[in-house]
C-alpha cells in the first residue's frame, strides 16, 4: 500500500457505512419527538444567539478564563497575550495570539506565536473545551536530554507516565482535528554529545473519524540527514490507556536520507552507512506486527555484519523485502531485489519466497526464486554472519552459475529430509571439487524429480568436468547433450544415462550406459561409447586412476600428437576389479590412428607421422604402424608393446626398419643418449644423401638411462662434412654400427679436392672418436672451396694426411702437406716452383663455444697465429701474421708485421686485383695494426725509400704514421658517414717520375669523397716545389663542398673552393682566383723558366665539367675565365713548352711571314696590359677579343683553342706604335722640336691613322706544336677624319 505525500487537507476521516433504518415508532411518540426536537431547535438558536451577540463579540473579557481553562488541561501556567473571536460556519472560532507555557519558576517554555481554535458543540455536554479544529503555527519546540538520560519538552521535565498521561492522551485523541503547520523542532542529546538536530517545517495533523484516528507527520531535517521524512498512522482500535494493544498500520518514508549523519544521534545496527531512499509499512493486530514492507534504494552504502567480518561495501541496493508471520506459517519474500558492491559483485532484480509450516517432522519448507546467482552469493557469504564451517565450505567449492524458476520443497530437517522434490533450470554452473563432491563448471540444463524418481537433461557448452577420485584431470566439453534419469529401487539408486553426445577439442563421440553407486567401492559401471575423432595426445585424460601413475604419465608424455578415427570403448563390471586380468569383466578400446607422433623416451628423438592401429584390452597396449618417420627416416614395421599397463616395471619394446637421409640418421644419434658416449661429435657433422637403418630399442619406462639399442646404419654416394669449416668428402660410402654406448665406422671411402681419400673411426676410450684420412689434394678444387685472392696465381696437386679428433663438440684438426707439386705466381717472398718443398703444417683447435685456434706456418716465409670466434654476435678474429717476422700476438683484432727488403705495392694490387672476382665470397681480416718496414716500397709508380709506417686502428678509424725520405706526416681515417680525412705532412715531395706514374696507373673515379682536412706545409711534384697546400673539404646534403684549396708561394696564391655532385649526372663546380705579383717567377717555379720576365697576373673565373674533382674533364668542361695582366714581357719560347702560352707570346707571327718588325717579336714581347674575357665551352676557349697592348704594338685577339684538341682558330690584328715613334723621334731629333709636338697631337686627333695604315691582320690555326700563320690583309685608313 501507498500512501500519497501527506496535505493538509488530504487526512480525512473514514465514512462508516449507514446502518439499517431503525423500526417506525408509533405515532404518539412521534409527536413528543418533533416536540422535543423543536425545543431543542430554539434552545440551539437561544445559545447561538447568546454566543453571538453576547460572549463573542466582548471573547477579551474571556481570555483569563480561557488560560486558566487551558493551564488546567496541560499542567503548566498559560498565557494569553491577545484573543479574537469569530465564527467558522456554526462554530466559534477563537484566535489567540502569542500563547506562552511556563516551567515551574515561572520562564517561557514554549511561544505559540498563533492558535487558532474552533470549539466543537461536545463541549457544553462534556464541560471541557474539546475542538472540532485545533491549529497551531509556527511554533517552535525544543526537546532535549541530559547527561542523565532525563527528557524535558520545552524545558518541562518530561516524568514517568502515570495516569494523567493517560488523561492526556484521552483529551488528545477525543479532538475531532489538529494541525501543526510550519513548526521547528530542535533536540540536544547531552547524553551522546551529539550536535543539535534541526527539524524544520515540521508538519503534525490529527484527524479522528468514526472508529479510526489518521495521524500525518512530516518534516525537513537541517543538514545532510535526509531532505524529508514523512510518517503516516492509521488506527483502527485503540486505547488510550493501552497504546502497545493498537491495530492499524504505520507507513515511514525517508527521501535522500544520509545514514553517516544518523549515527550521531542514533545507534545504526551493523554501523550502517549509506545514502538513499526508503519506505517502511508495518501491519500491527494488538499491538504484535503481522506483516512488514520495505522498499529500499540505497546507494554507497556499508554495513559490517559481524566483528570479524569484513565490511560489505555497496554501490547501490535495491528493492522490497517483506516479512509475514501468522498462526499458519512464517513467510520471508522479495520482489525485485538487487545489489552491486564495490568489489564487483551484482545481483540481479531477485524474487524470492520462503515459507516454513507445520511442526517437527513434518514441518514443510518451500523455497521458491526467480534466479539464483552462485558466484555473486558465494562472494557475499564472506560478509555475512554465517557459520564458519559453512562460509569455509563455500570458499573451497567456489560454485558459479545460474539457477532460475527454481522449486524446492523439503520435509523435516534439510540435511536428512524425509521426502523432497526439487525442480529447476540450470546454466553454466559450476563448483570447485571438494571432499567426496565432483567438480563442475558450464552445467545447463534442467532436472525435475523427487527422492524415488526423476529426470535430467543436458545441454552445456564450454563444460568440464572434475572427478578427482577417477580421473588425474577435469573432462572438458565444448558441448554435452545427455538426457537420463534416477531411481530408486529396494533402496538401490541406479542412474541411466539414456544417451550422450560430446564434442571437445580432443574427441567427437556419443555414449550410454549406468552407473550404480557402492557405498564400500567405486561402483558397477556399464558403458559403451563411440569416438568418431579423437586427439591421441588426450588419451591420458580418459585413463582412470585405477591404471598406475607411470603409465598414465607416460601416455601423457608420449603420445604427442596424432589423431584416431573410429575408437570404440566398452567398459563393463565392477570397477574395484579393473583392468580385469583375470575376467570378470571387460575394458577394451580399439581405434585407428594416424599423422601420430610418439616420444617414447625423453632421451630418444620422437617417431613422427605415424599411421596404424591402436588397441588396449585389458591391461595390455599395442600400437602398430604401417608407416612413420623419425626426422626424415622413413620407417616401416614398427611395433610399439607394453605387455602389462599395471605392473611396477613397465618395459617397452620398439622395433623397426628405416629409410632416408644421412643428415637425419645424425640427428638421431644426436637427440639420443648415443650422444653423450661419444660426446656429441656429430653434433656439427653435415651429410646428403641416403641410407637405411635397422634398430631394436627396449626401455623401461623408470629406467629410461638403462635402455637397450642395437643399430647398423649403411650409406652410399653420400656428401659428408666431418668438422664444420673443412671441405666436404662427396662420394662417401660406408657403414656405421652403434649401441647405446659406442660408435664406430670400420671402412669408409670417398673424394675430397678432386681425389680419392679414405676415412675410418672409432670411439675412444676416454669417450670421443678419432677419424684418421689420407689423400690428394688439387689447388684448383681447394680453391673452390675456400675462396682466396691468391689462388689464381697458385696451381698443381699436393698430397697429405689429416687427424681429427672429436670430443664432445671441441674437434682438432692437424693437416700436414709438403706442397710438393704446387706452383706459385705471386710476387716475392711467395714465389715458387713445382718441384721445391715447402713443408707446411696447419693445426685447428675447435672448442666449444670458443674461438678456433688457427696455426700455421708456411716453410720459413710466413707463420699465422689466429683465434676465429663463433656464433651470430661473436668478436672478430684476433691474433698475428708474420711475413718475413715473427707472427706478432693480439688479443683483439689482427697484426700484421712485414720485414721485407724491396715491397713491391703495384704488383700485389695487380696480383690481387686480378683475382678479386673469384675471392668474392672470401671475407677479409679484422685488421687491427700493420707494421712496415723496408728500404724500399714502390707504389703507383714512385719508390719511396727509408720507409717504416704503422698504421693503427681505433674505434672509429685508422691513424697512419709515415716517415720516408719522400714525405712524412700523419693522417687519421675517420669511418663515420662518407668518411674523414684528418692529415698533416711537413713534407710530400713527389719525384719527376709522378706523373706518369699517376697516369700508368688505372683510374676509376669515385663514387663518394671524404671530408678533407690535409695540410702539407712542402708540396712538390716533378721536383719542383710548389708551396704549402691547404685543402678542406665537407659532405652535406649530398654534396661534396670544397670548402677551401689553398696552394701558395711567395711568386703566387692559388684559391678556390667548389661544389662536386656525387649523384648522377655527376658535376664538379671550380670557382679560383690564381694571383702572382711576378708572372716570371712563378712560371719559373712552375718549369717554364724564361717564358715571362716580370709581370703582374691575375687569372680567375668559374668552370665546371662532368666527373669528380679527382677527374677533371677538359673535354666537358664549361665556364668563364678573365685574365689580367701588366708590365711584363714575353720571351722567347719554343711552342712545345708552353703550349697554350706559346700563343699569347706571338712568336710564331716572324717565322711565317716578313715584316719590319721582326726585332720586336723575335726576342720577346713586352706588354703594359693584357686584359680580356675567354669563355669555356666543352673544353674550348673563346675569347672576343683579348687585348694586349705593349710599347711596341696593339694586339687582338679573337677566335677559339682547343684544349683537349691542342688545336687554335685565333684571328689576330697586330697594330705597330708608329705614330708616337714618329713624333717623339722628330722632336728629340731637333729637327722641329715644335713640329714633333704638333705631329703627336695630330696623330692623335686623327685616332693614329699612321698606325691604322701599317696595321696588319694574321689568322692563326693549326696545332699548338705547329701552328699555322696566314697574313690575311693589311688595315688601310678608311674614310672620314682618319684619312685626312
Amino acid at each position: 500500500m501507498v500512501l500519497p505525500v501527506l496535505q493538509d487537507t488530504q487526512i480525512t476521516s473514514a465514512v462508516p457505512t449507514a446502518e439499517s433504518a431503525a423500526p417506525r415508532p408509533p405515532r404518539r411518540w412521534r409527536r413528543r419527538i418533533l416536540t422535543g426536537l423543536l425545543i431543542l431547535y430554539f434552545l440551539f438558536g437561544a445559545v447561538i444567539l447568546v454566543l453571538r451577540y453576547g460572549v463573542l463579540p466582548d471573547i477579551e473579557r474571556w481570555r483569563a478564563p480561557i488560560a486558566q481553562q487551558a493551564a488546567a488541561a496541560l499542567g503548566v501556567p498559560v498565557s494569553i497575550a491577545s484573543i479574537e473571536a469569530d465564527w467558522s460556519g456554526l462554530r466559534p472560532r477563537l484566535h489567540l495570539k502569542d500563547v506562552v507555557l511556563r516551567d515551574s519558576e515561572g520562564e517561557p517554555a514554549l511561544v505559540l506565536p498563533q492558535v487558532d481554535a474552533t470549539l466543537a458543540w461536545s463541549s457544553l455536554l462534556k464541560l471541557k473545551p474539546y475542538f472540532h479544529r485545533l491549529e497551531v503555527v509556527a511554533p517552535e519546540l525544543h526537546i532535549a536530554r541530559n547527561e542523565a538520560g532525563l527528557l524535558s519538552v520545552a524545558g518541562l521535565p518530561v516524568t514517568a507516565s502515570g495516569e494523567d498521561d493517560g488523561e492526556a492522551l484521552h483529551w488528545l485523541m477525543a479532538q475531532r482535528q489538529i494541525v501543526i503547520r510550519q513548526a521547528t523542532v530542535v533536540w540536544r542529546d547531552a547524553l551522546r554529545q551529539a550536535p543539535p538536530l534541526r527539524l524544520a517545517d515540521v508538519n503534525f495533523r490529527l484527524v479522528k473519524g468514526f472508529g479510526k484516528h489518521s495521524v500525518g507527520l512530516t518534516m525537513a531535517p537541517e543538514g545532510p540527514l535526509a531532505e524529508r521524512v514523512d510518517v503516516r498512522v492509521d488506527l483502527r482500535e485503540f486505547d488510550e490507556r493501552a497504546p502497545t494493544a493498537w491495530t492499524g498500520r504505520v507507513f515511514a518514508s525517508v527521501t535522500r536520507a544520509s545514514l553517516d549523519s544518523l549515527h550521531a544521534w542514533v545507534d545504526v545496527p551493523a554501523a550502517l552507512t549509506g545514502f538513499g531512499n526508503a519506505r517502511v509499512w508495518i501491519d500491527l493486530l494488538e499491538g504484535q506486527p503481522t506483516q512488514a514492507t520495505a522498499d529500499l534504494a540505497l546507494r554507497d552504502a556499508r554495513a559490517q555484519l559481524g566483528e570479524a567480518l569484513p565490511a560489505l561495501s555497496l554501490n547501490r541496493l535495491g528493492g522490497r523485502i517483506s516479512v509475514k508471520r501468522s498462526a499458519a506459517e512464517m513467510a520471508l519474500s522479495t520482489q525485485h531485489l538487487a545489489l552491486e558492491t564495490r568489489d564487483g559483485v551484482v545481483v540481479d532484480p531477485t524474487d524470492l519466497r520462503v515459507s516454513r509450516g507445520g511442526a517437527a517432522a513434518s514441518q514443510v519448507t518451500q523455497f521458491e526464486v526467480n534466479q539464483l546467482d552462485l558466484a555473486a552469493l558465494s562472494a557475499l557469504a564472506v560478509h555475512l554472519p554465517l557459520d564458519e564451517a559453512m562460509r569455509e565450505r563455500l570458499a573451497g567449492l567456489a560454485p558459479t552459475g545460474r539457477f532460475t524458476q527454481v522449486a524446492l520443497q523439503w520435509t523435516g530437517d534439510a540435511a536428512a529430509p524425509a521426502a523432497w522434490q526439487v525442480s529447476a533450470d540450470f546454466d553454466g554452473v559450476g563448483m570447485q571439487s571438494r571432499d567426496s563432491l565432483p567438480g563442475l563448471a558450464g552445467v545447463s540444463g534442467h532436472i525435475a524429480g523427487s527422492e524415488a524418481t526423476g529426470r535430467f537433461l543436458l545441454d552445456s557448452k564450454a563444460m568440464a568436468l572434475d572427478l578427482p577420485a577417477v580421473f588425474e584431470a577435469p573432462l572438458g566439453f565444448d558441448t554435452l547433450f545427455a538426457e537420463g534419469g534416477w531411481q530408486r529401487r529396494e533402496g538401490a539408486m541406479r542412474i541411466a544415462l539414456d544417451k550422450a553426445h560430446f564434442a571437445n577439442a580432443d574427441a567427437d563421440g556419443e555414449a550410454s550406459g549406468y552407473y550404480e553407486p557402492v557405498v564400500d567401492g567405486p561402483g558397477v559401471i556399464d558403458l559403451q561409447a563411440r569416438l568418431s575423432e579423437a586427439d591421441g595426445t588426450s588419451v591420458w585424460r580418459y585413463m582412470p586412476k585405477v591404471v598406475n601413475l607411470d603409465t598414465r604419465q607416460w601416455l601423457r608424455d608420449s603420445i604427442t600428437a596424432g589423431r584416431g578415427h573410429d575408437v570404440r570403448l566398452r567398459l563393463q563390471g565392477d570397477l574395484a576389479d579393473f583392468p580385469y586380468r583375470e575376467g570378470g569383466g571387460i575394458f577394451l578400446i580399439t581405434g585407428k590412428i594416424s599423422r601420430a607422433k610418439l616420444d617414447y623416451a625423453s632421451a630418444w628423438p620422437k617417431i613422427e607421422a605415424i599411421e596404424g592401429g591402436l588397441r588396449f584390452e585389458g591391461a595390455r597396449m599395442e600400437i602398430t604402424a604401417s608407416q612413420g618417420r623419425i626426422f626424415g627416416v622413413r620407417l616401416g614395421k614398427v611395433k610399439v608393446v607394453l605387455p602389462d599397463l599395471d605392473v611396477p616395471d613397465e618395459v617397452i619394446t620398439i622395433t623397426g626398419v628405416a629409410n632416408g637421409g644421412t643428415q637425419d640418421f645424425l640427428r638421431f644419434v644426436g637427440d639420443s643418449p648415443v650422444r653423450e658416449r661419444i660426446d656429441g661429435f656429430t653434433d656439427d657433422m653435415r651429410a646428403e644423401g641416403d641410407g637405411s637403418l635397422d634398430l631394436k630399442l627396449v626401455l623401461p619406462l623408470r629406467h629410461v638411462v638403462d635402455t637397450e639399442v642395437v643399430g647398423r646404419y649403411r650409406f652410399k654416394d653420400n656428401t659428408l662434412t666431418v668438422v664444420p669449416g673443412l671441405a666436404p668428402i662427396i662420394e662417401a660410402a660406408g657403414t656405421v654400427n652403434f649401441t647405446a654406448s659406442e660408435l664406430s665406422i670400420p671402412q669408409a671411402s670417398g673424394q675430397l679436392f678432386g681425389k680419392p681419400m679414405t676415412l675410418s673411426a672409432a670411439t675412444l676410450a676416454d669417450r670421443g672418436v678419432r677419424f684418421d684420412a689420407s689423400g690428394a689434394a688439387q689447388l684448383s678444387a681447394v680453391s673452390a672451396a675456400y675462396p682466396l685472392p691468391v689462388w689464381p696465381h697458385l696451381s698443381g696437386e699436393t698430397p697429405w694426411t689429416a687427424q681429427i679428433t672429436v670430443r664432445g663438440r671441441q674437434a682438432d684438426v692437424v693437416v700436414e702437406t709438403p706442397l710438393t707439386g704446387v706452383s706459385s705466381s705471386l710476387p716475392s717472398p711467395f714465389n715458387k716452383s713445382a718441384t721445391e718443398p715447402w713443408p707446411t703444417r696447419v693445426t685447428l683447435q675447435m672448442p666449444p663455444d670458443s674461438p678456433v685456434k688457427l696455426s700455421a706456418n708456411l716453410a720459413d716465409r710466413m707463420s699465422v697465429q689466429v683465434a676465429i670466434p663463433r656464433g651470430k654476435n661473436a668478436a672478430p678474429v684476433s691474433g698475428g701474421v708474420g711475413i718475413g717476422a715473427p707472427a706478432p700476438a693480439s688479443e683483439r683484432g689482427v697484426l700484421v708485421a712485414i720485414e721485407q727488403a724491396h715491397v713491391d705495392v703495384d704488383a700485389w694490387r695487380m696480383a690481387l686485383s686480378a683475382a678479386s672476382a673469384s675471392a668474392s665470397g672470401a671475407s677479409s681480416l679484422p685488421l687491427a695494426r700493420v707494421k712496415l718496414n723496408t728500404p724500399r716500397l714502390s707504389v703507383s709508380g714512385l719508390d719511396l725509400t727509408g720507409v717504416a709506417a704503422e698504421a693503427r686502428q681505433s674505434d672509429d678509424g685508422w691513424r697512419v704514421t709515415l716517415k720516408a725520405r719522400e714525405a712524412a706526416g700523419v693522417v687519421d681515417w675517420l669511418q663515420a658517414g662518407e668518411g674523414s680525412v684528418h692529415a698533416r705532412f711537413s713534407h710530400v715531395l713527389l719525384g719527376k717520375g709522378a706523373e706518369d706514374a699517376a697516369e700508368a696507373v688505372d683510374f676509376k673515379p669515385p663514387e663518394s669523397l671524404p671530408a678533407l682536412d690535409v695540410v702539407v706545409e712542402r708540396f712538390g711534384l716533378r721536383g719542383l716545389e710548389l708551396g704549402r697546400l691547404d685543402v678542406q673539404a665537407f659532405n652535406r646534403g649530398g654534396l661534396w663542398h670544397l670548402n677551401r684549396l689553398t696552394l701558395g708561394s711567395p711568386d703566387g696564391v692559388l684559391a678556390g673552393s667548389g661544389l662536386w655532385w656525387p649523384q648522377a649526372p655527376v658535376k664538379t663546380e671550380l670557382d679560383f682566383t690564381l694571383e702572382s705579383p711576378d708572372v716570371g717567377a712563378l712560371l719559373k717555379r712552375l718549369g717554364y723558366a724564361d717564358a715571362v720576365q716580370g709581370g703582374r697576373a691575375t687569372l680567375g673565373g668559374k668552370v665546371a665539367w662532368q666527373g669528380a674533382p679527382t677527374d677533371v674533364d677538359v673535354a666537358s668542361m664549361t665556364g668563364v675565365l678573365k685574365l689580367s695582366a701588366e708590365e711584363g714581357q714575353f720571351r722567347k719560347l719554343e711552342p712545345g713548352v708552353g703550349r697554350l702560352l706559346g700563343v699569347l707570346s706571338l712568336q710564331s707571327l716572324p717565322r711565317r711571314i716578313t715584316l719590319d718588325f721582326r726585332d720586336v717579336f723575335s726576342e720577346g714581347f713586352a706588354f703594359d696590359s693584357i686584359s680580356g674575357s675567354i669563355d669555356v665551352d666543352q673544353g674550348v676557349l673563346r675569347t672576343d677579343p683579348l687585348d694586349i697592348r705593349g710599347p711596341a704594338a696593339k694586339v687582338q685577339m679573337r677566335g677559339s683553342a682547343s684544349v683537349p684538341n691542342e688545336t687554335q682558330d685565333l684571328h689576330v690584328t697586330v697594330q705597330p706604335t708608329l705614330s708616337e715613334t714618329v713624333a717623339v723621334g722628330a722632336a728629340l731629333g731637333a729637327v722641329n722640336p715644335v713640329a714633333g709636338v704638333v705631329t703627336y697631337l695630330v696623330q692623335k686627333a686623327l685616332k693614329d691613322p699612321l698606325e691604322k695604315v701599317f696595321a696588319f691582320e694574321y689568322d692563326i690555326t693549326g696545332t699548338w706544336t705547329e701552328p699555322v700563320v696566314t697574313k690575311t690583309s693589311s688595315a688601310p685608313p678608311k674614310s672620314g677624319a682618319g684619312s685626312q
